[in-house]
């Protein structure tokens, strides 16, 4: 497959802010891929855009893509996409894609894996794994706190995670949307500061602490178990970097200060109180050790490093070696190369750390992620429960499941 243009232009993400779409174009047709960007951003993530903004960034990626469409470069399997990537490596030498940002990075490489899949005339997914064993089960973020809410009042977690243990990925996506509805009702009779207001990912904006909202979580699990016979777990992201100043975890909701050994035993008291089975970036994103702490005290829930790891291989292998976590967070665009990312997740899955790919909070409609954790066969996807930028991706799920199912 050669490419007859490869276009970048600006459009809007769910927070309204600029974001980055590439249209590859072969001639079978035209390929569209999008990149998010996240609001809590850990700092060895790539650059979003060049250091000189967006509009350089397009300007990029249309200059790249003249060079791949005179030198006639052809694009036939995922790893060709290292063609794009030793080009664009010219141009920009830096870790973090300064020059033309990990955001146009990924999605120029997104655009031109469709591309190559739609010259085969297959789906992506089925491009990168014709014969999945499995679709991966949703992580819904059902009630927001933390930088997902401008309010003072707000929990100090950034979010809270509904995990229904169903067998069908369309089963699982109904009960967490009935679970959503249920919690709705659950909140707005016990917390009485919330007007309705919701999160850029549409999760429910509470202005309750953290304890009241797992009760109330609790409550909810106990409520879909008996109408549906369907176990729930809850996860959390507690995104701890956020918050950790001066070498202590400074919460307001209720005021607190912690130190590293009172935010390990906090965090272990709320995994048994509340049987989580979820825990993300539980702490400041250079403290592998206390990661390892707490996975040593609680190896049947998921320890999961997000910041942490930002979906760079040379941490997630200092995470493996210091025994810090059991799930890893990857999200392409924090550092741009899908290249990178299939390496970060199949070292995961070689050393028994579960991958769990993941929206930002300003989306797209962009349904990429889907395909990838299917064609890479990732067990867990999060994403919001609502939200338009949310559904394109679980429904972008639905109709996989059902095409799998003709077979």
């Amino acid at each position: 497959m050669q490419l007859k243009d490869l276009i970048a232009r600006k459009i809007l993400n769910s927070r309204g802010e600029e974001a980055i779409e590439v249209i590859a174009e072969t001639r079978k047709g035209k390929a569209f891929s999008a990149a998010p960007s996240g609001k809590s951003r850990g700092k060895y993530e790539a650059e979003q855009y060049s250091e000189k903004g967006i509009n350089a960034s397009c300007i990029f990626i249309n200059f790249l893509g003249k060079i791949l469409t005179q030198q006639k470069t052809s694009f036939e399997k995922f790893e060709d996409l290292e063609k794009f990537e030793d080009i664009a490596r010219k141009y920009d030498r830096t870790e973090e894609w300064k020059i033309i940002g990990g955001n146009a990075i990924f999605a120029a490489e997104a655009a031109i894996l469709k591309a190559m899949a739609l010259d085969e005339g297959k789906e992506l997914w089925q491009f990168l794994n014709p014969k999945p064993k499995m679709l991966p089960l949703p992580l819904g973020n059902c009630v927001g706190g933390g930088e997902h809410i401008k309010s003072e009042k707000k929990a100090d977690f950034q979010e809270f995670l509904l995990i229904p243990q169903a067998a069908h990925f369309l089963d699982a996506y109904f009960i967490n949307l009935q679970a959503y509805k249920e919690a709705k009702k659950l909140f707005f009779y016990n917390d009485l500061g919330w007007k309705g207001h919701l999160t850029s990912e549409s999760a429910i904006a509470s202005t309750l602490e953290t304890e009241k909202i797992f009760q109330l979580l609790n409550q909810l699990r106990e409520n879909i178990k008996s109408r549906f016979n369907v176990n729930m777990q809850l996860g959390t992201d507690i995104a701890a970097s956020t918050f950790y100043k001066n070498n202590k975890y400074s919460c307001k909701n209720p005021p607190a200060e912690r130190s590293k050994e009172e935010q390990l035993k906090y965090i272990s008291s709320l995994i048994k109180e509340n049987n989580l089975f979820y825990i993300e970036d539980p702490f400041d994103e250079e403290d592998f050790d206390s990661f390892s702490d707490l996975l040593k005290e609680n190896k049947k829930s998921l320890i999961c490093g997000d910041d942490l790891i930002c979906t760079k291989q040379d941490r997630l292998e200092k995470a493996i070696k210091q025994n810090s976590i059991n799930a890893v967070i990857i999200k392409p665009n924090q550092n741009g190369s899908l290249l990178h990312t299939k390496r970060v997740v199949d070292l995961a899955k070689q050393k028994g750390i579960t991958p769990i790919i993941s929206h930002r909070s300003g989306e797209t409609m962009d349904t990429t992620i889907s395909d990838l954790a299917v064609g890479w066969q990732i067990p867990l996807i999060k994403t919001g429960i609502l939200g338009k930028e949310r559904l394109a991706k679980l429904h972008r799920l639905i109709k996989i499941e059902r095409q799998l199912s003709r077979k």
